[in-house]
């Protein structure tokens, strides 16, 4: 019983919980707009969101136990979305609905447990570093911070909103590291930051410069408490080597849990059209914030426009910067660790400010081919976010005498619930989420397309199966190119297509389906040759005369294969790291 309670108390939230039910409370109040019926589809991504996990369900139930294939994009034609999208937000939703909850349900439930889940990583990191009321402020400030409310209301960013879970669990799990040296951090460390990749690779490349100098600022200011076995000197310090090996341990173990997502990536977006993604109106160097963005209390719910002219709010938010200036003016007075994270953070906060304005354009050529991907500079305001809400819980020091004292962490608390309440009012609206829905979405708005190499021709206004997606028949995704041939579309699935061909001669076969590589064709369960045909990079097979059964399945290919075992042999080792019994 004592191991049993002794393994309890080291748990996080163990000796807190009252902290966490102060926290849910508090967060309820911004998430009391998802119980309301109705959607709000207008936000920005909403409807992405919606067909997206819609399509995702469609491939697990087809069998794919890690989707990549989007079958209903590009018109019915298909793109391998998840190639290139981060999959976990929609791992967690596909969880929700097969529970039971429509696809909006499991938009919403997922959402709410992002805001939730982010304001409990803050928690955790903050009240290690600052103190548990601290912690608390900070929490409810993450919640709270225009930008976090933004994203779930304004922007329905589902990916990006799920990224703010990550980077306060990855400061944690390093702070950890860096003041136990055990084992089980290294692994909790990979885990949160694969966690950050597998949410939103943008975010991940954005946060990762901020996790290089946080691990720059713990290696300078934290060596664990017990004797290390060896040490080397740099200047006037004196480190041990576990200070430098172990946190370059995590990263390398980070990328290979997240290597079934990465080396994909690497090997094979190679494959995609990037032009329309980071060229034309999402090309970043249009959109540079202007400084008076960053402090007007303006909030809309229009789009993204250039060079300032945006129609919703990108503001820091006023009660953030102000408890920012009291944690700086109580700097003097903080010692050790807690000084030295307002001071970075502070930091932080000052260099993200001056990167998102059109000042610091030169400073992002160099790296244009990694952040053109980013899109907005205004994304940055996600690390804005975690730095000011942790210097919001570090303002406590300032504003009381005794950070234990409860009356002024609730009056901070209902400050950030009562003044940015008003933001967490969505646009809501009736709709229907169907396959017709989606397919009426595609062609009027042009959107969920996307291009690959072999399509040599124009981006398509519609496809022959556009009008079988309005009117809701089943869909006949495979015809005969040559006479004397009859094709009859058998099944229709997230990742494939089965039909049956009865022909008097060898005949060539058409199927609405965009080659990429992973796809395979089977004639009577024995392989059969693809060959893309027109401009769109069409499927297409020949056929000897007779009656057969076509099967098209989109598969894994060398690169997935390797990405999938080195994500294997990582977790696995994360989990070993887990389980071990502490070491110096």
């Amino acid at each position: 019983m004592k191991k049993i309670l002794a393994r309890w108390s080291a748990l996080p939230f163990a000796d807190s919980a009252w902290h966490v039910w102060l926290i849910l409370a508090f967060c309820a109040f911004a998430l009391l707009p998802l119980t309301a019926p109705g959607y709000f589809i207008y936000a920005h991504d909403a409807r992405h969101s919606v067909y997206f996990l819609q399509m995702f369900d469609q491939s697990v139930r087809d069998g794919a136990w890690y989707p990549r294939w989007a079958a209903d994009m590009v018109f019915g034609y298909g793109y391998p979305l998840w190639l290139i999208l981060a999959p976990l937000p929609f791992f967690v939703g596909e969880v929700f609905h097969l529970v039971g909850f429509d696809f909006v349900s499991a938009v919403k439930w997922t959402d709410g447990l992002a805001l939730f889940g982010s304001a409990l990583t803050m928690y955790l990191f903050a009240s290690r570093v600052l103190g548990k009321n601290a912690g608390l402020v900070a929490a409810i400030a993450y919640a709270y911070i225009p930008y976090h409310l933004v994203d779930l209301y304004v922007r329905a960013a589902q990916a990006e909103l799920s990224a703010f879970v990550f980077p306060p669990l990855v400061c944690w799990a390093f702070y950890q590291l860096a003041t136990t040296r055990r084992a089980r951090y290294i692994a909790a460390a990979a885990l949160a930051y694969a966690g950050l990749i597998l949410a939103h690779i943008s975010m991940a490349a954005l946060f990762t410069p901020i996790i290089g100098a946080y691990l720059a600022l713990l290696f300078f200011t934290h060596q664990a408490a017990t004797p290390a076995r060896f040490t080397f000197r740099v200047w006037r310090f004196s480190f041990s080597l576990a200070s430098l090996l172990q946190p370059v341990a995590a990263l390398w173990l980070a990328f290979g849990v997240a290597a079934i997502f990465l080396v994909p990536v690497l090997f094979e977006q190679k494959y995609l059209t990037s032009d329309p993604l980071i060229g034309g109106f999402f090309n970043y160097r249009k959109h540079f914030l202007n400084a008076n963005q960053l402090f007007s209390p303006f909030w809309g719910y229009g789009y993204a426009g250039e060079n300032g002219n945006d129609q919703f709010s990108l503001q820091l938010g006023l009660l953030p910067v102000l408890l920012t200036f009291a944690a700086l003016w109580a700097l003097p007075k903080m010692r050790g660790a807690l000084g030295a994270h307002t001071l970075f953070f502070a930091g932080v906060v000052a260099a993200i400010v001056l990167a998102m304005l059109p000042m610091s354009a030169p400073v992002w050529e160099p790296f244009a081919a990694i952040v053109a991907f980013a899109q907005f500079p205004w994304r940055l305001l996600i690390v804005t976010a975690f730095a000011l809400a942790f210097l919001c819980g570090a303002a406590l020091h300032a504003l009381a005498d005794d950070a234990r004292d409860l009356a002024p962490t609730l009056a901070l608390v209902l400050l950030f619930v009562t003044t940015n309440y008003a933001y967490t009012q969505p646009q809501h609206t009736e709709a229907v989420f169907n396959y017709q829905t989606q397919m009426e979405f595609e062609v009027k708005d042009r959107e969920l397309l996307g291009d690959t190499i072999w399509m040599t021709g124009e981006r398509p206004h519609d496809s022959p199966l556009v009008e079988q997606y309005v009117r809701g028949e089943k869909l006949q995704r495979a015809v005969a190119l040559d006479p004397g041939a009859l094709v009859e579309t058998v099944r229709s699935g997230g990742q494939s297509v089965e039909a049956r061909v009865e022909a008097s001669a060898p005949a060539r076969i058409l199927f609405y389906t965009r080659y990429f590589p992973g796809w395979r064709a089977t004639l009577d369960d024995q392989p059969l040759q693809i060959e893309i045909l027109d401009e769109q990079g069409l499927i297409t097979v020949t056929v000897p005369a007779g009656v057969h059964v076509v099967r098209l399945r989109f598969g894994d290919t060398p690169a997935r294969q390797i990405g999938a075992a080195i994500s294997a042999v990582s977790v696995l080792i994360a989990l070993a790291l887990l389980v071990c019994r502490a070491r110096r």
